[in-house]
């Protein structure tokens, strides 16, 4: 017997996700923080954590991050759910609204987790795409929302892998022409220049925000991340939620980072420094294209192929960026995130050598 035949067709048709994980001694590829989280303060977290149990399960649904969120933001305790990662919270919503031919209206390119989910829950997926300059196509937006009956609007400000973003004003108008629910995954709003759109939950029962402590805090490898709604909406979301993904290490962890934010606000400006310096220098290069971000990573392309400039960086340079060529309108670009200043320096001397070495850009 095949078990395959048990599986929905949705399921079938699609590929496990998946990063390139090849070995690198410059790793610049999945928009990770640089900088781990100082030693002093790992082993200030692990004496503490030692006290507690760990025979007894974690709360069902984490009460104390939440709470800590209510003071930062000034909104009820109920307007948050706590995560394993804003991953899963990405499944959880769209498992909450989307079913079989449901509308899904994702702007394209993106991160492509938004759409596998939508297909797997039997989504009929709407794409809005960029324009020439990879900004969003509002105005193609609000049309295909507004035609919306219900479902699901799914946008990353700042957007992976183009680093665009969309402006509080843009979401207040999204939000009253269309009746769907708008979910907007902010994993790098801390990179931005526009403000969190955290607050509009408050009066907009239809929005939903993503956040994460996976980017600018430092904690990719302990998974938390968090979903903010009005109440009413949260109350709907939380019923499909999966109990005890929270483990205590992880939530421990991002509570006493919130204590130590100051670390953060200086690591998040250097970050912003070091990609103005690294798009500047990308920018000297002859025939190497840059698109404007505000995250912590960036588009380039070069006058190169995008498989071949990775693989050179990557085999005779040890430096791992992501090949994102294959998304739609990405045709030969490549994403880099900034590194630390010797990471980021010897990917833009890697970048030059790579071009002035080749053939192709010879004389």
């Amino acid at each position: 017997m095949d078990a395959r035949n048990n599986f929905r067709q949705s399921v079938l048709d699609l590929s496990p996700y998946s990063v390139s994980g090849h070995p690198a001694k410059i790793k610049l590829n999945q928009n990770e923080s640089p900088f781990d989280i100082p030693a002093d303060l790992k082993k200030q977290i692990i004496e503490e954590f030692i006290k507690i149990n760990w025979n007894r399960y974690p709360e069902v649904f984490s009460t104390v991050l939440p709470k800590r969120f209510a003071e930062m933001y000034d909104l009820p305790v109920k307007s948050f759910i706590v995560a394993n990662g804003s991953n899963e919270l990405i499944y959880t919503v769209a498992m909450s609204i989307v079913k079989e031919g449901t509308d899904v209206l994702i702007p394209q390119p993106t991160f492509y987790l938004f759409e596998k989910v939508a297909k797997i829950l039997g989504g009929n997926v709407l794409k809005v795409y960029a324009d020439s300059n990879l900004d969003f196509d509002e105005a193609g937006i609000l049309k295909a929302a507004s035609a919306m009956k219900s479902g699901l609007v799914i946008i990353g400000s700042p957007n992976n892998p183009t680093g665009k973003s969309v402006s509080p004003e843009f979401v207040s108008r999204l939000l009253e022409s269309t009746p769907a629910v708008v979910l907007v995954d902010e994993a790098y709003i801390e990179f931005s220049p526009h403000r969190s759109l955290i607050s509009l939950t408050k009066a907009q029962k239809n929005l939903v925000v993503l956040r994460t402590f996976s980017k600018a805090f430092s904690l990719a490898g302990l998974r938390i991340g968090y979903l903010v709604a009005h109440p009413d909406t949260t109350f709907e979301i939380l019923k499909v939620k999966i109990p005890f993904t929270v483990n205590p290490l992880s939530e421990f962890t991002a509570l006493k980072l919130l204590d130590h934010k100051e670390l953060f606000t200086e690591r998040i400006a250097f970050l912003k420094r070091q990609l103005a310096r690294m798009t500047d220098d990308l920018g000297k290069m002859a025939g190497v294209s840059v698109v404007d971000s505000h995250a912590n990573f960036f588009l380039f392309s070069t006058p190169l192929p995008a498989g071949k400039v990775f693989e050179e960086l990557l085999e005779r340079r040890s430096v791992l960026v992501r090949d994102v060529s294959s998304y739609p309108l990405l045709g030969n670009y490549l994403r880099v995130n900034v590194g630390t200043e010797d990471e980021s320096a010897s990917f833009v001397k890697s970048l030059r050598d790579c071009i002035e070495g080749s053939p192709r850009t010879q004389g």
